[in-house]
């Protein structure tokens, strides 16, 4: 019983402290309205220092009730200490609110703020965070919501490592908590951000990708495009060494603000900085980057690096196929820089042989797909372009760009052909059975009652030909499919190993693949023809069923293996990686639908 009259005191003093009257809401119990005036902080603190303390199961309790949500359990203990919200429940000072922060718990910090006072948000702190430290880096978008709600000055108060939450928030990746962080900093006309905190901000978004608040920042301080990271790079070098994000309407944005700023800036702008831009993103495809240099500085494209290399170069050393179209479709300019050589008299042509791309990192589903498009690179793609007497040309170390490319390659060379001839095998063997089982299933089908009519669907006579049909074209596609993996077995008997072109065996291995699955598909309906004649005394049904058997079975396998048919589908359609001239009228919607099975695929990745 005293325990409750010390309840009600307290709470009369609590009221006094805030100067208002409000409803008691932060318990079971009773509710008390009671109308006070202002008096001093001392008068309720001394009274809660005379509560009984809590001991360390009622801690746990308090503790496992916040952590899960439970409003009822936690608030139970009421009775005993009126500011139970207050109790740190651990050594580090962890309260209810900062349990129910880190477990997300919605519902128990709205019904918790009723109680809960602005000074408690403030004062109360683990390990130098306050609750709204930890929701910024949980990033929940609603109880950082309900937290600025209770305390706007919240905003402001920084972590144990001097960072703001909108700082802590960019730091973790959170998007959505950093742009409404960032509308509420614009928003309070007291406290602004100062320009050490809107640096810090700034290249913590352009880590993260957060590009709409990096932009925002940006086309408010324009200074920005001057500054540098810790690593010593400006945002437009940062954005040039990133690849090119296709679609992505925020990474446009901060494409034209960083432009946009270079031009009010220009005069502090350094050239070197600008020039090294262009090179990181010719290294990692960023055309974007590219077209709005070219814009703005058409000289930069006869730059070279320090390695005397061009942008040409690197593009070509670095396989990226978009800048080497981008700098082909510049006219006159191509002319000069194919002519240049780097500080080791290496062309053009050379470092298209040089093998650059790890093997592991390649990304591609075997060695030998990957040998075939370094051979495609050096012999389709740069060689067309280059004088004659550039395929000739040798280095400071006396090597032509043939011998280059051999060398650089030959362990990928062996690696390929070992792969090749593996897949090739096995593939054959199956050939091999499926030419068996229809030459046997031609042989054995009995041929009777032609003009019957009792067979589902069509006539006997019709059924035959599906057979007969089906049975003939997919021998002949099955004997072709032979005759391809049999050309990449044995190959050319006077070709040098050297030269062997892993790109031709992966041609015929391709063709030998489509004739083989053509086969296999005609044979399907050459089963299901001789199923119907030979069973047709059966229901329709077991048909059905049958066929409805094979398709989920189909389903499941390319759900299960869905990657190995990627590779399959990709190798198939790889041959339309050049863009296709205006005249292919047929092949240019193939290459689209190619494009986007790339971009697809490598969001997928």
């Amino acid at each position: 019983m005293t325990q409750e009259i010390l309840a009600v005191e307290f709470k009369v003093v609590k009221e006094l402290y805030n100067g208002t009257s409000r409803q008691a809401r932060c318990t079971n119990s009773g509710e008390v309205n009671i109308v006070v005036h202002q008096t001093q902080d001392s008068q309720w603190q001394a009274l809660e220092s005379s509560f009984l303390e809590l001991d360390k199961r009622q801690k746990r309790q308090i503790y496992m009730g916040a952590a899960s949500g439970n409003w009822n359990e936690a608030s139970s203990y009421f009775k005993i200490h009126p500011y139970w919200w207050r109790i740190p429940l651990s050594a580090v000072g962890t309260t209810a609110l900062h349990v129910a922060v880190s477990m997300e718990q919605t519902s128990f910090i709205e019904k918790l703020m009723y109680c809960m006072n602005m000074e408690d948000l403030e004062n109360y702190k683990v390990e130098g965070n306050t609750a709204f430290c930890l929701a910024a880096i949980t990033g929940n978008l609603k109880i950082v919501e309900i937290l600025f709600r209770k305390n706007a000055r919240l905003l402001w108060i920084r972590d144990k490592n001097h960072m703001l939450p909108i700082q802590l928030a960019s730091s973790a990746g959170h998007n959505q908590l950093t742009e409404f962080l960032y509308l509420k900093t614009t928003e309070d006309l007291q406290t602004k951000l100062s320009f050490p905190d809107i640096v810090k901000l700034f290249f913590l978004t352009m880590n993260n990708n957060i590009y709409s608040v990096a932009s925002k920042l940006l086309d408010s301080e324009s200074k920005l495009v001057t500054v540098e990271n810790e690593e010593g790079l400006t945002p437009l070098q940062m954005l040039a060494q990133s690849s090119l994000c296709e679609g992505n309407i925020a990474h446009q944005g901060i494409v034209c603000s960083v432009f946009n700023g270079m031009e009010r800036e220009q005069e502090t702008i350094n050239h070197a900085q600008v020039s090294k831009a262009m090179f990181d993103a010719a290294e990692s495809g960023n055309i974007r980057i590219l077209k709005r240099l070219f814009k703005y500085h058409p000289d930069l494209l006869f730059e070279v690096n320090s390695s005397k290399q061009s942008l040409l170069h690197v593009a070509i050393l670095h396989r990226q196929q978009s800048v080497y179209r981008l700098i082909l479709s510049k006219g006159a300019a191509k002319s000069v820089l194919i002519q240049l050589a780097d500080i080791e008299d290496n062309t053009v042509l050379h470092l298209a042989a040089k093998m650059t791309q790890p093997k592991e990192k390649s990304g591609l589903t075997a060695y030998y797909v990957l040998m075939r498009s370094e051979e495609r690179w050096f012999q389709q793609i740069v060689e067309k372009i280059v004088p004659p007497a550039m395929k000739t040309m040798r280095n400071i170390y006396g090597k032509t760009p043939g011998e280059v490319f051999y060398e650089s390659h030959e362990e990928l060379h062996k690696e390929s052909i070992s792969g090749l001839l593996a897949v090739t095998n096995t593939l054959l063997v199956v050939a091999t059975l499926i030419v068996s089982l229809g030459i046997t299933g031609a042989m054995t089908i009995p041929i009777e009652n032609i003009d019957g009519t009792n067979t589902p669907f069509f006539t006997r006579k019709i059924w035959y030909t599906f057979f007969f049909l089906s049975v003939a074209f997919g021998t002949c596609f099955c004997v072709s499919s032979m005759f391809f993996y049999a050309s990449v077995i044995l190959p050319s008997s006077w070709a040098k190993p050297k030269e062997e072109s892993v790109r031709l065996r992966q041609t015929k291995l391709v063709f030998g693949n489509v004739a083989l699955f053509c086969s296999l598909g005609l044979m399907f309906t050459a089963l299901i023809s001789a199923s119907v004649l030979i069973f047709e005394f059966l229901s329709s049904w077991i048909l059905y069923f049958t066929c409805g058997l094979g398709l989920v079975v189909l389903i499941v396998h390319l759900t299960l293996d869905y990657k190995r048919w990627i590779g399959i589908i990709s190798s198939v359609l790889s041959y339309l990686e050049d863009s296709p001239g205006k005249r292919a009228k047929l092949i240019w919607p193939i290459y689209k639908i190619y494009r986007v099975f790339l971009i697809l695929t490598k969001k997928k990745a």
